[in-house]
């Protein structure tokens, strides 16, 4: 199934849970979203915050969205294990609503949560996850298609001369949330690029040479600094660092 709404879901735990909440998570939270439409893309801890867990959740369109939430959140799934999930939780409702700019496919290089745990049976998958990092830009009002030009046609061919692995671009979705007991942050003015590392280190020192470069290009459309996150992928995130030989 492919995608083309995404929900960034940035959720803070109680201290001493984010193991737990993650083996509960990924044991009955994926193959039941699943079943309902909904794509789990991706689970990662945050870098430097190990009190939170990102996860990242695709749907076909909205309509499928809401029918998914519907099904999974009225359902038998969420009413015998959400309440357990619920009391590791400070906090679920820093999330974004976004749209794919474009071709999804790359986002999980093919991968699906079903074919990571199968993959993670044989042993033909590495467990060295690498590093994702989500950055989100907050473009001057009126200014965001003038940042995304100017990403794609200056940044983006960076990015492939440095060999960074560029997973996906979104902007915020703008229509009606529809399933309000979930809420969702919606800012027109903003462009999320998802970009895959090999490592931590190897992502320190690639974006802060391409950063180099590349801040100068944008500055003047930008409203403030982006906001990034770095994120370590479970072994079972669909969304993880793909080696040559693994794509």
């Amino acid at each position: 199934m492919t995608f083309q709404i995404l929900e960034l879901r940035n959720y803070l735990l109680k201290p001493n849970v984010p193991e737990h909440f993650i083996d509960y998570f990924e044991e009955h939270f994926i193959a039941t979203q699943e079943a309902v439409k909904m794509q789990v893309l991706g689970q990662f801890r945050l870098i430097g915050d190990p009190d939170h867990f990102v996860w990242l959740r695709g749907f076909s369109d909205m309509q499928t969205r809401l029918e998914g939430l519907q099904s999974f959140y009225l359902g038998p799934v969420w009413k015998k294990y959400g309440p357990t999930a619920n009391a590791m939780m400070i906090d679920s409702d820093n999330v974004l609503l976004l749209r794919s700019i474009g071709d999804t496919a790359d986002l999980t290089c093919g991968s699906s949560a079903e074919t990571v745990a199968a993959a993670l049976a044989a042993g033909t998958i590495s467990p060295d996850t690498g590093v994702i990092a989500i950055d989100v830009y907050h473009a001057l009002p009126g200014k965001r298609d003038a940042l995304i030009d100017q990403f794609q046609k200056q940044i983006v061919p960076i990015y492939q001369r440095e060999e960074i692995q560029l997973r996906g671009c979104f902007v915020a979705e703008m229509s009606e949330n529809t399933f309000p007991r979930l809420p969702v942050i919606q800012n027109e003015d903003d462009f999320v690029v998802i970009t895959a590392y090999e490592s931590e280190t190897a992502c320190g020192e690639k974006r802060e040479q391409v950063a180099v470069q590349t801040d100068q290009m944008i500055s003047g459309v930008l409203k403030s600094p982006s906001d990034s996150l770095l994120l370590s992928p479970t072994l079972r995130s669909p969304i993880r660092y793909m080696s040559a030989s693994q794509e």
